[in-house]
């Protein structure tokens, strides 16, 4: 209720000095690129003010907040930046490159968000681990290079928990979320394509997830053009 009645506060506090800001609070994802960022809407933010310690020179893909100041160009603008939201960046595998099938397994993971935009497949990706666990899990978009063909994509999502499994009965794990991309620029040759991805989810209960799994299977009809295609 404090955070409410601050931002309500600061907000009045601006209008009342007449603040230039031309937008609070946008959200986006893209590239830092040679200091600037670039949304996967092609607007290109040059970063003139920071209320965060995030560091930018060491990221390549991030989801930021920041407000929009002032206008330099048709899709450039300084902006003030907020929060950074770092977002791992992985290259999807070919099945037919695979030589240990026993590293891509189908542990058990949920997805919370599925998109398209910039040239990548972007989910957020929330996965079980053990409380207090230092274990990296593996996460890769494989695509079944024999199931698919001109114009159908068969992509399955592959964790690898190494042993970080839940069964009946655990109250050690805790769910865990992040941002995850993989790029397929330039792996849609069509200006329409059909793509299906497949992953191993836990299933909810009335108490919120159980420890049971379940096969899952989106169908997003794809199509050039659009900057962002929301799949769920």
């Amino acid at each position: 209720m404090r955070k409410i009645f601050a931002i309500v506060i600061l907000l009045s506090l601006a209008a009342c000095q007449k603040d230039d800001t031309i937008q609070y609070f946008n959200v986006t994802m893209g590239n830092f690129t040679d200091g600037k960022f670039i949304s996967d809407q092609g607007n290109i933010f040059n970063i003139t003010e920071k209320t965060c310690n995030d560091r930018t020179d060491t990221l390549k893909r991030a989801i930021v907040m920041c407000d929009i100041l002032t206008k330099r160009g048709e899709n450039s603008y300084d902006v003030r930046l907020n929060e950074v939201t770092p977002v791992f960046t992985k290259s999807p595998v070919d099945s037919t490159a695979v030589t240990d099938s026993a590293v891509f397994v189908e542990n058990p993971l949920n997805i919370g968000e599925l998109w398209i935009s910039g040239g990548y497949i972007n989910m957020y990706i929330v996965i079980p681990m053990k409380v207090s666990s230092t274990q990296a899990h593996l996460i890769n978009l494989m695509l079944d290079d024999e199931a698919s063909s001109d114009g159908v994509y068969r992509y399955t999502l592959k964790h690898n928990a190494y042993g970080e499994v839940p069964s009946s009965g655990d109250t050690d794990f805790v769910l865990g979320g992040t941002y995850v991309s993989f790029p397929v620029s330039g792996k849609f040759n069509e200006e329409k394509a059909t793509i299906h991805i497949s992953w191993t989810s836990l299933k909810s209960d009335e108490y919120g997830w159980s420890t049971e799994t379940e096969k899952n299977t989106l169908q997003h009809e794809w199509a050039r053009g659009g900057f962002e295609q929301s799949i769920q």
